[in-house]
């Protein structure tokens, strides 16, 4: 994986972004946000609040949904995203680990694995993919095993590291512990902490504000189709009003 350095272009940077859908429906209204190269940016809110609905604005996957952005642009590392194909941005460096899994059952993980690589070189597959079975040694014992077979927690860990086989320089992970143990949110705590000194920045979509903000730089605040705040990590913790907004902060450890 690459090394960050900060004097770069952003590796994601929303300006006045507004998303409908059909005629009457506007999901998202006048967004902006930023992720630095090197940095995890947490993006809270309740469900219905767009954050997924920003997510597939930036991985290319909006039409697929009967979307649109109506006003606005995404840029990474300095280029465009809005008017790329979902394939073109993956290209770009530019991943998604969508909500729900979405893992291929009848595959094995090995076989899910190589269908995230799909735009990289034979010999960047096979070096991502042993790099895989180090930052997930559960996925390792189960190579061979369909992935419907495995468990939430398993499935869980196979869509981040399926996201991360196309050598991503900004992951984007979508309710990564939605349904978890609290073991396994730690899990996922650590190995976005893992991917992060790897070298990719990451916009980590939650509603667990207490994991999210223990691993985050920045965070923003989302209600509404509207960012209603912006702060670092620490501010956020600090901000009692937020708490009782997102329901639970202080739930569990945060170390």
């Amino acid at each position: 994986m690459r090394v960050a350095h900060g004097d770069s272009a952003p590796a994601l940077q929303i300006e006045g972004l507004s998303v409908r859908y059909g005629r009457s429906v506007t999901a998202l209204r006048d967004v902006s946000l930023t992720v630095a190269d090197g940095e995890v940016v947490t993006l809270m809110g309740l469900n219905g609040a767009g954050k997924s609905t920003l997510a597939r604005a930036i991985t290319g996957l909006l039409p697929a949904q009967g979307g649109s952005i109506s006003a606005g642009a995404i840029t990474s590392f300095g280029a465009p995203l809005t008017r790329r194909s979902p394939r073109a941005i993956v290209r770009h460096g530019v991943a998604q680990a969508l909500e729900g899994r979405r893992i291929f059952g009848a595959m094995t993980v090995a076989e899910n694995l190589d269908m995230g690589g799909t735009t990289v070189g034979a010999n960047e597959l096979k070096a991502n993919r042993s790099r895989m079975m180090e930052l997930f040694p559960r996925l390792a014992e189960r190579h061979d095993q369909a992935a419907g077979l495995l468990s939430g927690g398993e499935q869980q860990m196979l869509a981040v590291a399926r996201a991360l086989m196309s050598s991503p320089r900004l992951l984007i992970l979508d309710e990564p512990t939605l349904g978890l143990s609290p073991k396994l949110v730690t899990h996922v705590r650590d190995t976005i902490r893992a991917i992060r000194t790897a070298g990719t920045s990451v916009l980590l979509i939650e509603q667990n504000a207490t994991m999210a903000l223990a691993v985050a730089d920045r965070g923003y605040v989302i209600e509404h189709g509207r960012i209603v705040h912006e702060a670092t990590a620490a501010e956020l913790r600090a901000d009692t009003g937020l708490q009782r907004l997102l329901l639970g902060l202080g739930s569990e450890d945060a170390a």
